[in-house]
């Protein structure tokens, strides 16, 4: 199991010029959403960026930013845009102390030039083989955040079979007490009947309204569920189907019962479902 949530971060040198990659995995209903934002001597390998990715990832909405860490002494004031910044504003307003004028232009954009660093396909190789590593970190992450989320996932089916096994005896002292009221609203009517029919009769009732049936299914979904957990990689789509399958039986359990304590049951149930649908979103 994968989580298709994760983070990871590296860093790639260029001549004098550093690099940090930031890499950033949430979950998406999209399949694979990638977002790439880089330096413009960069733009260039983002092509190259996405195909590694689509290699790597299955799933996912995957955010990269590359950053360039500047020497604060490569970057120089840009002497023409200070200029013309300052000359757009006393243009503007003549009477405006020169002092005032430069510290608001020292704020605009602009303002600094930064030495580029020229990047030849020896330095493209190094980027590609630095941003496998974080992929493959990345990859590390999710599967280590799947296996957390795999332990509560198996908690919340695990309750839902524990909670299935007390339907049992619900179930039986359910069905005597119909008995016992229906017997009893037969006899206080005090109207002639056949037994053999009435015995039918009854028999169709509690067939109709048993749960047996619906229990057993829950419990192969629930048992199937595990299984597939614990022996498929890629398994969020399918592992959904399959609570939608749980959910339903749960929901038929409680309208074919009739009891407060099954009923209560059923809300347990219900509530553990929920919450299992909740954690799937994130699995790949």
């Amino acid at each position: 199991m994968r989580s298709m949530t994760g983070y990871t971060k590296e860093e790639i040198k260029i001549g004098d010029h550093r690099f940090s990659v930031l890499i950033k995995s949430l979950n998406s209903l999209k399949g694979l959403d990638i977002s790439i934002k880089s330096p413009r001597q960069l733009s260039f390998i983002e092509p190259d960026i996405r195909k590694l990715i689509e290699k790597k990832i299955l799933r996912g909405k995957i955010s990269i930013l590359i950053i360039e860490e500047n020497n604060i002494n490569r970057l120089s004031l840009n002497k023409e845009a200070i200029f013309n910044y300052v000359e757009a504003i006393k243009n503007l307003i003549p009477d405006a102390d020169t002092g005032s004028v430069l510290n608001s232009v020292m704020k605009l954009p602009d303002i600094f030039l930064s030495e580029k660093s020229k990047v030849t396909s020896k330095d493209k190789k190094a980027i590609l083989k630095t941003m496998k590593q974080a992929l493959d970190q990345l990859n590390e992450c999710r599967k280590k955040e799947g296996s957390a989320l795999m332990i509560v996932i198996g908690g919340y089916i695990n309750r839902i079979l524990k909670i299935s096994k007390q339907l049992v005896g619900l179930e039986k002292k359910r069905q005597k007490r119909q008995k016992q009221k229906l017997s009893n609203q037969i006899q206080s009517a005090e109207l002639e009947f056949n037994s053999s029919r009435l015995e039918a009769e009854m028999i169709y009732y509690f067939e109709r309204n048993d749960i047996t049936e619906e229990r057993i299914r829950l419990n192969h979904h629930c048992e199937f569920f595990l299984d597939v957990m614990k022996t498929e990689e890629v398994m969020g789509k399918k592992l959904i189907f399959i609570a939608q399958e749980i959910l339903r039986e749960i929901n038929t359990i409680g309208s074919k019962a009739n009891d407060f304590e099954i009923q209560k049951r059923v809300v347990q149930m219900k509530e553990q479902v929920e919450k299992t649908k909740e954690q799937l979103q994130n699995i790949l």
